[in-house]
């Protein structure tokens, strides 16, 4: 009889035993898996961090290229409609400098005209040429007087960076809407402004210079009135009126762009780039 309690009471310390390295086990594991989560959050913080400079470093990056390509294309313009008859380059310089000082008239010497280059492979289509001017004044001067043109199947454009004619591009649907809706809008460089009528700027201006002579609002109140009331200021605001009746409404860009000469490779890293820029303008939750 003691054997059979001896051997019970051994097989209840064994169990209790058993029990105890199984706590054990579980402790130890417990530990060993909050080690291992401390270990991997440590590594995982690391390499989100890491990750974040590398990210600012390449937004800084591609900042630096957006400026160059900017200031590369500063002093650019791109025609289109040139029939592509040209045998070599002094021809196509000729040409160009034809359309400048007979079409366009514009004053333009050879030495003014730093580069001239067709865009894009040759193909079917008649390929745009790209003007480089020697100095921005030129440049400027050329596109102000771009409406010389219309009519002759020529035209021209600013020369933007592929990521930036991406966006123009996406922003079409977006202008068009606006416009069928009854805004004034137009779109420059990349975003869609809203278009200011003489009236308006006026009004802006006389807002702000008012603001600044809050000290005499009266006098400036009846001299406007007394102005108003004379005859001749009268036939003045009538000239006006009838001048801004019989302003040319704008016409519609043309449907070309530059896109469509740019190779595959360039739209896809213009499109990469602008979309990352988004994604990083979207707000976080």
């Amino acid at each position: 009889m003691d054997e059979v309690l001896k051997a019970l009471l051994n097989i209840q310390k064994d169990i209790a035993q058993q029990k105890q390295d199984m706590i054990d086990v579980k402790e130890n594991i417990k530990e060993s898996k909050e080690s291992i989560n401390k270990n991997i959050d440590e590594k995982f913080d690391r390499i989100e961090a890491k990750t974040k400079q590398l990210e600012e470093k390449i937004e800084k990056q591609q900042n630096s290229i957006d400026f160059l390509e900017k200031q590369m294309r500063k002093k650019n313009i791109v025609f289109f409609g040139i029939s592509e008859s040209e045998k070599n380059y002094e021809e196509l310089l000729n040409n160009i400098l034809h359309i400048i000082n007979e079409k366009m008239n514009i004053a333009c010497p050879k030495w003014e005209i730093e580069s001239v280059f067709r865009l894009g492979r040759n193909k079917d289509k008649i390929r745009p040429v790209v003007v480089t001017t020697t100095t921005l004044s030129r440049k400027l001067q050329i596109l102000k007087n771009k409406r010389t043109l219309d009519n002759s199947g020529l035209y021209i454009k600013q020369d933007y960076t592929p990521a930036v004619l991406i966006k123009r591009r996406e922003l079409q649907d977006e202008l068009q809407r606006k416009r069928m809706s009854g805004e004034k809008v137009t779109l420059r460089y990349d975003k869609i402004v809203e278009i200011k009528s003489n009236k308006q700027q006026n009004y802006s201006r006389e807002k702000t210079s008012s603001s600044k002579t809050t000290d005499e609002p009266r006098e400036t109140t009846s001299n406007k009135r007394f102005m108003s009331e004379s005859p001749d200021n009268k036939s003045i605001e009538k000239t006006l009126l009838s001048t801004e009746q019989t302003k040319q409404v704008p016409k519609r860009n043309k449907p070309q762009n530059i896109t469509n000469f740019l190779r595959p490779a360039q739209l896809t890293i213009a499109s990469k780039a602008s979309t990352s820029q988004d994604h990083e303008k979207t707000p976080k939750n």
